[in-house]
C-alpha cells in the first residue's frame, strides 16, 4: 500500500524502499526491483534502481536515495542545500540568560505565515542587560517602547527604532531594521524585586512594588516616583520586610486513603500492587478534599522515596468528601490495607497588584501565604494619597469594560455589583464591617478631658473604642484612659416601662452624639484592668470623660442596621474641656 509523507523542508530527500515481488532466491525470481510505490515498472522507463541487494536483510527490499541533481548529469544544476534544518547540539546543558532578551520571527495574520518559532542564529536577535541589576522579571510594551523590569532596575528599550545623538548631545530617533534598539535606564535604583505580580497599569502610568527597598513605585512620563512616601513610608517598609522570597511548606493536610487496597490472590494472602492513582477521603484532622491542589507533595514519602507529588485530580466530591488523585510516579506502601496520606504544599508570599478603573485606584495586596495574613491598600492619583484599607486578598485582579474583578480560590468576584442588594463590605461571600480610625489632637500642648463623641452621617455606626495617649508611665507600665463601648443608634435602644432609652448614640439636629463613660485604663495595650492610675483619684464607672493630650477613636458599622447597605460618614468630632 502506498505511503504518503509530507516533506517538511524543500531540500529534503526521501529514502525509498524498492519493491521486488519475486526475489532471486525464489525460483523464477528476476532479482530486479520495481519502481517505489508501484507493483511494476512503467513501460518506457529504465529499470529502477540499477542494482538491488539480494543478500542479507535487504534481500526483498533495497534502499534508494533520490539524487540532488535535477537531470542526473554530472555537471547539471544541483539542488541548493539551503539553510540547515537542524544543528547538532554537542552539549545538552540548558543555558539560562536571566538578563537577556531574544526575539523570533513574525506571524503574518494575512498570509498565515507563522515564524514565531524561528530563531535565526545568522541574525543579531539577542540583547543583554546589565547583570548587576538581577534577572528580568517583567516586560511591558507601550507604543513602540519596551519597558523592562529587572530585580533592581527599570529600563526602556526602543523597538524598531534607534537613537542618534546630535552635536549638542540630545538624542534623536531614527527608523531602523533593528528590532530591539538602544536600552535606556530610568533614573533611580529601583526595580520590581521578585514580585512581577505586583505590576498594574492605567494609561501611561505603571505601578509595582520594590520589596528590596520597601517601596511602592509609579512609573509615568516624569519617571519613577516612590508613592509609598505619601504618608505610608514606614507602613510599607515594615510590611514588605515580612514578605518572603522563598517557597515554604505549609502545615500537613492528612487524608485517609481508600487505595491502594491490594486484592488477595488466595485465602488470607494479599499481594501488594503498585499504583499511581489513589482514592482518598477527608475527615482526618478536619481535612477537606477541597484543599487538594496540583503540585502538593507527600511529606512522608512511601518507602523512603522523595519527589512524589500530585499531578492530576481526576475527580472530586465535596459532598461525600472524597476525591481521586494521581501521583507523578507509581508508589507502594508496606502494608496491605488503607493508609493515611500526608500532603503539603509549597507556597510563596505574594505582592498582588491590580488597577481598579471603576474608582480609579491602584490596589496592592501584600500576602504572607503560609501565615494566611494579608494587608490590602489602595492608592488614588487624584490626591496622591493612600485612601483605603481593604479586607480582601485577591489572587489576581483587573478591570474589564470598566468593571473591576478579582479572583480568589479559582472563583471570580465582581466588585461594586449594584444588581445585588446590600452587598457592600462583602468579598468572596464573606461580610466584613467597615471601620474608620482617626485621632483628635486639638491644642497640642494642653491636657484635655474629652466628654463626647459625635458624628455626621447615616445610622448604623458604633464606637469600638475611644482611647487616650499614654497618661503616665509607672514602673515600666504605660497607662491609657479608655471609654466604654458606644452602641449604634438602633442597637443601643431599649424600652423600660413603655419608655425608650438609649445607651449608645442618640440623634439631635441630624447629628449623632454620645457621652463618653470612663471604662478604666489600659496597661501596656492589654485589657482594661483598673480605674485610674496608681496614686490618682479613682473615678467611678459613671463618670464621663477621657483624659489625655490626644485621643484615638475607631468607628465601625454594626452587625444589624441595614447590613450591607450604604453607610455615610461625613465628619467625626468630640467636645472637650481643659483638664
Amino acid at each position: 500500500m502506498a505511503l504518503t509523507r509530507e516533506i517538511t523542508y524543500f531540500n529534503s530527500f526521501i529514502i525509498k524502499k524498492t519493491v521486488e515481488a519475486v526475489p532471486v532466491p525464489v525460483p523464477g525470481g528476476s532479482g530486479k526491483a520495481s519502481w517505489p510505490s508501484l507493483p511494476w515498472n512503467p513501460t518506457g522507463y529504465p529499470r529502477f534502481p540499477l542494482k538491488v541487494s539480494t543478500e542479507g536483510p535487504d534481500i526483498e527490499y533495497g534502499w534508494y536515495v533520490e539524487e540532488s541533481r535535477i537531470r542526473g548529469g554530472y555537471n547539471n544544476t544541483q539542488v541548493d542545500l539551503g539553510v540547515k534544518a537542524y544543528i547538532t547540539e554537542t552539549e545538552d546543558t540548558e543555558l539560562t540568560l536571566s538578563n537577556g532578551l531574544i526575539y523570533s520571527g513574525l506571524y503574518n495574520s494575512r498570509t498565515g505565515v507563522n515564524e514565531t518559532n524561528v530563531f535565526s542564529t545568522g541574525e543579531n536577535i539577542t540583547k543583554e542587560l546589565d547583570p548587576r541589576y538581577g534577572g528580568i522579571q517583567k516586560l511591558y510594551t507601550t507604543d513602540t517602547n519596551l519597558i523592562i523590569f529587572q530585580e533592581d532596575k527599570v529600563s526602556n528599550a526602543l523597538i524598531d527604532k534607534d537613537a542618534i545623538f546630535t552635536a549638542d548631545g540630545n538624542p534623536a530617533l531614527t527608523a531602523t531594521q533593528l528590532v530591539i534598539g538602544q536600552i535606556n535606564q530610568y533614573s533611580g535604583e529601583y526595580g520590581i524585586s521578585d514580585n512581577p505580580e505586583s505590576f498594574a497599569f492605567k494609561g501611561y502610568r505603571m505601578y509595582f512594588s520594590d520589596k528590596n527597598r520597601g517601596a511602592i513605585m509609579r512609573l509615568s512620563r516624569d519617571g519613577l516616583t516612590e508613592i509609598s512616601r505619601y504618608g505610608m513610608r514606614d507602613y510599607f517598609r515594615d510590611t514588605l520586610a515580612n514578605i518572603s522570597e522563598s517557597f515554604d511548606a505549609t502545615n500537613e493536610i492528612v487524608f485517609y486513603s481508600l487505595s491502594p487496597v491490594y486484592p488477595p490472590v488466595g485465602p488470607g494472602q494479599p499481594t501488594p500492587t503498585s499504583t499511581d492513582t489513589w482514592d482518598i477521603v477527608g475527615g482526618v484532622n478536619d481535612s477537606s478534599v477541597s484543599k487538594i491542589e496540583l503540585g502538593m507533595a507527600t511529606s512522608r514519602a512511601f518507602g523512603g522515596l522523595n519527589g512524589i507529588y500530585v499531578i492530576s485530580i481526576t475527580s472530586i466530591n465535596t459532598t461525600n468528601n472524597t476525591a481521586t488523585i494521581k501521583f507523578n510516579q507509581t508508589v507502594q506502601t508496606n502494608n496491605f490495607a488503607s493508609v493515611d496520606l500526608y500532603l503539603i504544599r509549597f507556597v510563596k508570599d505574594k505582592v498582588v497588584g491590580a488597577y481598579d478603573n471603576f474608582y480609579d485606584k491602584y490596589v496592592v495586596s501584600m500576602q504572607q501565604t503560609e501565615l494566611e495574613t494579608y494587608n490590602t491598600v489602595s492608592f488614588n492619583d487624584s490626591n496622591n494619597g493612600w485612601t483605603s484599607l481593604w479586607d480582601y486578598d485577591p489572587s489576581f485582579g483587573g478591570t474589564l469594560n470598566n468593571i473591576y474583578y478579582t479572583t480568589k480560590g479559582g472563583s471570580i468576584w465582581k466588585h461594586y455589583d449594584e444588581s445585588v442588594i446590600n452587598n457592600r463590605g462583602t468579598f468572596y461571600g464573606t461580610y466584613y464591617p467597615t471601620s474608620v480610625t482617626l485621632s483628635f489632637n486639638p491644642m497640642v500642648s494642653v491636657s484635655k478631658n474629652f466628654n463626647t463623641v459625635n458624628y455626621e452621617g447615616t445610622n448604623g455606626w458604633q464606637a469600638d473604642f475611644f482611647l487616650s495617649d499614654p497618661t503616665g508611665n509607672l514602673q515600666g507600665i504605660n497607662y491609657k484612659d479608655e471609654s466604654s463601648f458606644v452602641y449604634s443608634y438602633d442597637e443601643g435602644s431599649y424600652t423600660e416601662s413603655g419608655v425608650t432609652y438609649r445607651v449608645g448614640f442618640n440623634i439631635k439636629d441630624n447629628k449623632y452624639f454620645a457621652n463618653l463613660v470612663n471604662k478604666g485604663v489600659q496597661a501596656n495595650g492589654n485589657n482594661t484592668i483598673a480605674f485610674g492610675m496608681p496614686g490618682q483619684v479613682v473615678p467611678g464607672a459613671s463618670m464621663s470623660g477621657i483624659k489625655g493630650f490626644f485621643a484615638t477613636v475607631k468607628l465601625s458599622t454594626d452587625n444589624t442596621t441595614d447590613l450591607g447597605g450604604p453607610k455615610n460618614l461625613f465628619a467625626v468630632s468630640s467636645n472637650f474641656v481643659k483638664s
